[in-house]
């Protein structure tokens, strides 16, 4: 698909791109854009917040755990990928904790540490995603999101 959209043959491809190059930094741009779409830049850090929260466990969301997941299964043997997984973990949180900053800032909410903060709400987000993943009987997406909620509201300082 991507030789006959570029219009160009196999080999050009693979000449100056090694498959695992390649992957990588369609896996790195399908995340930048989803880290785009958790956190909108054009919008203020309460409604922002509130698109991660809303959309976290949404059934759309499905796909993009489980590349996340096989990502980082492969990682350890795929240099490429382990970059890219790291460049857009830390994109994820650096976006995360800038928006609790900002509405820290404009007095929306209490937040100590807002880089402490975006790593405990990703883990607990990951691993719920991980859940539900696997199946695990007793955990729904509504569940999934009602807990990520709270722990929002607990590091958040918000009622």
């Amino acid at each position: 698909m991507v030789t006959d959209q570029a219009g160009v043959g196999r080999g050009l491809l693979n000449h100056y791109f090694r498959w695992p190059d390649l992957r990588a930094a369609a896996w790195e741009s399908i995340f930048a854009a989803v880290t785009t779409n958790q956190f909108p830049a054009d919008q203020p850090p309460g409604p922002s917040c509130e698109t991660y929260l809303a959309t976290a466990f949404a059934p759309e969301a499905r796909v993009f755990w489980r590349l996340w997941s096989e990502a980082a299964d492969l990682a350890p043997t795929d240099p490429a990928l382990t970059g890219a997984l790291h460049r857009t973990g830390s994109r994820m949180l650096d976006t995360m904790a800038a928006c609790l900053a900002r509405g820290a800032c404009l007095q929306l909410w209490q937040v100590a540490d807002p880089a402490a903060s975006a790593v405990r709400l990703s883990a607990l987000h990951d691993g719920l995603a991980g859940r539900l993943l696997s199946g695990t009987p007793g955990l729904t997406p509504d569940q999934a999101t009602a807990h990520l909620r709270h722990a929002f509201q607990a590091e958040t300082c918000r009622d």
